[in-house]
């Protein structure tokens, strides 16, 4: 009985066992199958994963820490490498703020030559109201095709300057040309912040002047006030004329007209000596038994644009009783301010007076003559003049006659 006894209480408990691992392999398939779902759990395993928890807590937290450093895409997973997260392209930073334009006043001046003033000054009016721009001011020097100079002063937009000035090249003959822009953006800009600290100041007096105070402070403050206005109002109006000149370019054009445009002051012969030969012709008005007209020649020098000196010499004739005429003279000349005092390319004429010495039939005497005479032609390197002059030759008697000249002369 006791064998029989023992045999029943193993086969329990194998029973037992038997049950406990089928309950804990059901266990096991239905957490398999439904993770999420809190199942319970035997003490065994309870036992065995309290075994295991200082191990599996660091795995836990180790895996963790990897699956955030392979987020950075800076470390590889165990085993096998974790390729980097797409990132965006690099954009350009533009910190800069961007670029004010400059603030060009552009001004051209131009001196031009044409057949006809009139027509020129004409079509210029016609190509400035078609470019948007305007007439400033204008003086013209007769009318239509008698004209012999003009003076225009005219407004255009900047971005017509360069198409106007290429335009009037095609119109007439440019003589000189000057353009010049000169950026004021810097003074506008001081001018700006002028006018800001100024308004600062008339804002803390007019604060000031609405409280009571003695008579003697608010008239101190009044006449403070009335200086900052005044500042205002002037840098204000600077600013207006600046903003102007920067809206409209500025072209001043003269017209000549060809043959009486001026020389240039670098071609006047002022400060030269200009040497040069020249014909003459000496007739005199009572010859008596002596010869009438004498053929000659001889030097001229220019010291200055106004004193002249001349050497001239006649051949004495066939007449044995004849002898060779000398003159000797230096002299002066005035030119007609309403000619361009003298500075005409052609035909400037001019008056003058000479005194010299002179030899006729054999006798010395003083020589005084007034004379007439025009420039026929006037360059940088080579002046041509005649001129006709009424001398006397002044002994016992005044001999009388007229003196012809043609000459030339170049710089020295």
């Amino acid at each position: 009985m006791q064998h029989t006894t023992a045999t029943r209480v193993i086969a329990r408990m194998r029973g037992m066992i038997v049950v406990v691992l089928l309950v804990g392999c059901l266990g096991g398939k239905k957490a398999a199958m439904a993770p999420a779902a809190a199942e319970p759990v035997s003490k065994l395993e309870q036992a065995s994963r309290i075994e295991d928890e200082d191990l599996n807590a660091p795995v836990a937290e180790e895996a963790v820490n990897w699956q955030d450093i392979s987020a950075t895409g800076s470390s590889h997973s165990a085993g096998q490498s974790t390729p980097p997260p797409p990132q965006a392209a690099a954009q350009p930073l533009d910190s800069a703020e961007p670029k004010q334009p400059e603030k060009l006043v552009i001004e051209a001046w131009l001196t031009l030559a044409s057949e006809n003033v009139g027509a020129t000054v004409d079509a210029i009016h016609a190509k400035i109201v078609a470019s948007g721009g305007r007439i400033v001011s204008e003086t013209v020097n007769g009318s239509g095709a008698s004209a012999v100079f003009a003076s225009l002063e005219f407004r255009v937009p900047p971005t017509q300057t360069m198409g106007v000035l290429a335009w009037l090249d095609s119109v007439a003959v440019v003589r000189s040309k000057r353009v010049q822009a000169s950026d004021v953006s810097k003074t506008l800009f001081d001018q700006e912040l002028a006018l800001k600290n100024l308004e600062l100041t008339m804002e803390r007096l007019q604060k000031l002047a609405a409280q009571s105070g003695p008579i003697a402070d608010l008239l101190t403050i009044e006449k403070e006030m009335t200086r900052v206005r005044g500042e205002i109002e002037r840098i204000k109006g600077e600013q207006r004329w600046l903003l102007d000149r920067v809206e409209l370019a500025t072209i001043t054009v003269s017209i000549n007209r060809i043959g009486d445009d001026p020389i240039d002051d670098e071609e006047v012969p002022e400060p030269r000596v200009y040497p040069g030969p020249q014909l003459a012709m000496l007739t005199l008005f009572d010859p008596g038994m002596r010869q009438r007209t004498r053929v000659g020649g001889g030097a001229t020098i220019r010291l200055q644009r106004y004193a002249t000196f001349e050497l001239d010499v006649f051949p004495r004739s066939d007449d044995a009783m004849d002898t060779r005429t000398v003159l000797a003279t230096f002299g002066t000349a005035l030119y007609s301010s309403y000619l361009r005092d003298g500075r005409r390319r052609y035909l400037n004429p001019y008056i003058g007076v000479r005194v010299g010495y002179g030899y006729l039939g054999g006798n010395g005497s003083p020589v005084i003559a007034g004379e007439l005479g025009v420039e026929l032609f006037k360059h940088k390197y080579l002046l041509v003049d005649g001129s006709v002059r009424a001398l006397a030759f002044i002994t016992s008697h005044v001999d009388a006659a007229l003196h012809a000249t043609l000459g030339a002369s170049v710089p020295f």
